[in-house]
């Protein structure tokens, strides 16, 4: 069913949020959201009851997580840098007032009198028993001294953490090319300077075209130097400062390591276990490598003479751009069938009839005249809105530059009242010419709309009582969400509805015939779909090795028999892994946002998650042909989507399978079962 293009009026639990905020407002909302914080506490403090401490901080956790996007988000979208700076301090004094609420040691002694076996319900129990952990893992049951230590530490590392995504948010470096050093590429797509040479940002949309089409292997080179060496002059020392702050922190904790800190309450629960889990997958992936290398080498020897030396990493995305080309996908002719706008109206299209849904555009105040946003609802006529959505998928000077979902409002129920769940998905996709040409999406970048719309539907029908059961990631400051390595299960479930041909089918729309993607093309793109993941499977691996390295303790690290620092660590690993060469000079980590926003010691969850997506994701391909069958969508958003964390993600597992969950049909499909 199409969305209809004509605005609604909005609802009136419609979020309200605008472009005219300043840095002052924002320093005054700030300052509003941390006193009525501040009252609740000191209440729940002197409180006797269940309701009066564990309810009266969860109300207030609620209230104030709802509130706490006027002053964050515009650190991710604002075009005035004074407000994005403005707001990016707002978030830093909200998240320590958030990771405050944890170390009030005060609150934390009247609910141990009370105890969170006094919960009215089970989800009420549950979400009580989440505050008692977060008091301990904050430090409340430490003495008055080192508790002081280490929210100090905290702020530190909040401050650090918020100035590393800044710093690669604000980065306008420019890569400029002559147009014939761009042969093979649409060079349109670029600015060009004063003495004619066109610039190419290091977003994804700019560099891609260049490192998947320019076919002169310097072109190529120069493009992934400057990525590898972005913002490395800042960041370095931000990044192994913070390493050592979180090691310190969880050692005064009672933790052997960050690491250790940080799998506890996920589903892995030790990093031994998260290690090992992709020490296994490398074995299996290890024989794909060699042959993904010698597909690759051969190319290049075709096109570059014998001498022309072994693969690189500028190669990469070029000769696997052309071996995919050798299965019949050839990316340049499939992007002319993926319109920006038909794409867009398809997806959500494409959930709506899956998961039972209907969603409506309304009349909202948004902070950008390209922000669009949605209600949901119910598609069997129920009027209640179950939550938001807004789409914001160009890019801007200062907007954050890679593709996110960020929480703009929790789902929760204070004083008798649900408040329901808003999200933006943020994107850069590339924006329609003013000739009228439209916007046409590499398949990659269909895959990932497709993906983080996924992550929407997990924060827009969560039916969580308590804002701490609520879809949330670390981007936002306050507490929340699923357990991070089942964070990606729902939408890298979802994701896998891309590759169907029915889905494509629909998908699809040449931006000048109007035909869909031809069943030959179709059954190329499909037949790729693990071509080369030997390289890609290894070239994950090795960095989600070095995220749990580096959190689990101090260097030096020993790797393949020799010691290294946390630089030459991460250059080591990751070309020993994926057997590519690392560039000279760079520290590509610089410029990873993950382990900044939330990430760290947990980059092995998009792994993790992916296993245990393909078994939810096998009870549709048992549906065959209807693999899209309403039926099960329905369960699917009933039992993984709606109870967000009021379910453990083991148990929303096994109660949507009727079965424990198996790596089983993950490896089948890496083809290594």
């Amino acid at each position: 069913m199409r969305v209809a293009d004509a605005l609604a009026p909005a609802p009136s639990s419609t979020p309200t949020f605008t472009d005219r905020v300043t840095p002052s407002e924002i320093s005054s909302m700030t300052q509003r959201i941390a006193r009525a914080y501040e009252n609740a506490l000191s209440e729940a403090s002197t409180g006797t009851t269940w309701a009066t401490t564990f309810g009266k901080t969860l109300d207030a956790l609620g209230r104030a997580s709802e509130a706490s996007a006027s002053v964050t988000l515009p650190s991710m979208t604002h075009g005035d840098k004074a407000t994005r700076e403005a707001s990016t301090r707002g978030k830093d004094a909200l998240k320590a007032m958030f990771d405050g609420t944890f170390a009030r040691r005060e609150v934390y002694q009247a609910m141990v009198r009370v105890g969170a076996d006094s919960a009215p319900n089970a989800e009420a129990r549950r979400a009580s028993e989440y505050l008692m952990r977060e008091f301990e893992r904050n430090g409340a049951a430490l003495d008055e001294a080192s508790q002081k230590v280490l929210m100090q530490k905290l702020g530190e590392l909040e401050e650090l953490c918020s100035s590393f995504c800044a710093a690669i948010n604000e980065d306008t470096t420019k890569v400029a090319y002559t147009e014939e050093e761009l042969e093979g590429v649409d060079v349109t797509a670029y600015d060009e300077d004063e003495q004619g040479a066109r610039l190419v940002g290091l977003i994804a949309p700019d560099m891609m075209p260049v490192m998947q089409f320019a076919k002169r292997s310097e072109s190529r080179k120069r493009m992934a130097e400057a990525k590898a060496r972005q913002c490395q002059d800042v960041n370095t020392d931000r990044f192994l400062r913070v390493v050592e702050l979180r090691n310190e922190c969880a050692r005064m904790l009672g933790y052997k390591s960050h690491a250790e800190y940080m799998l506890k309450p996920k589903m892995a629960r030790t990093p031994e276990r998260a290690e090992q889990f992709l020490r296994d997958l490398l074995v299996k992936a290890r024989g794909k490598l060699d042959g993904d290398l010698k597909d690759l080498q051969k190319l290049k020897d075709e096109e570059e003479g014998p001498d022309a030396g072994p693969i690189q990493s500028w190669d990469v995305a070029y000769y696997s751009t052309k071996f995919k080309a050798t299965l019949g996908v050839d990316e340049a002719k499939i992007r002319e069938y993926f319109p920006l706008e038909h794409v867009k109206q398809e997806i959500l299209s494409t959930y709506q009839s899956l998961l039972g849904l209907t969603f409506t555009r309304v009349d909202a105040e948004v902070w950008h005249e390209d922000v669009e946003c949605y209600s949901v609802r119910e598609a069997d006529g129920e009027q209640n809105v179950l939550g938001f959505f807004y789409l914001d998928l160009f890019p801007r000077p200062g907007k954050y530059t890679h593709q996110c979902v960020y929480p703009l409002r929790p789902a929760f129920a204070a004083d008798g009242e649900f408040t329901p769940a808003a999200c933006v998905n943020i994107g850069n996709l590339s924006k329609p010419s003013a000739d009228g040409k439209p916007a046409l999406l590499r398949f990659r970048e269909v895959e990932t709309f497709f993906h983080e719309f996924g992550h929407v539907m997990h924060c827009v029908l969560s039916k969580s009582q308590h804002s701490v059961h609520a879809w949330a990631w670390s981007a936002v400051p306050w507490p929340g969400g699923v357990e991070q390595d089942f964070l990606e299960v729902p939408s890298m479930m979802l994701e896998n509805f891309v590759w169907q041909p029915e889905v494509l089918v629909r998908l699809s729309k040449h931006y000048s015939t109007g035909e869909s993607l031809p069943k030959e093309d179709i059954d190329a793109l499909s037949a790729s779909r693990g071509a080369l993941e030997g390289y890609a499977r290894s070239r994950f691996i090795s960095m989600a090795l070095f995220d749990l390295a580096v959190h689990g303790g101090p260097g030096p690290y020993e790797f393949e028999g020799q010691k290294y620092d946390s630089i030459d660590f991460y250059n080591r690993i990751t070309a020993s892994l994926s057997k590519i060469p690392s560039i000279d000079g760079a520290f590509p980590v610089a410029s990873w946002f993950h382990l900044m926003m939330g990430y760290s010691a947990g980059y092995y969850g998009y792994l993790w998650s992916e296993a245990f997506a393909a078994d939810l994701f096998s009870e549709f391909e048992a549906n065959r042909p209807n693999v899209c069958d309403p039926a099960l969508g329905r369960k699917y958003k009933d039992m993984i989507l709606a109870p967000c964390a009021t379910v453990a993600g083991d148990d929303m597992l096994s109660n949507f399978l009727g079965r424990e969950a198996s790596l089983n049909p993950f490896l089948k499909r890496m083809g290594v079962l």
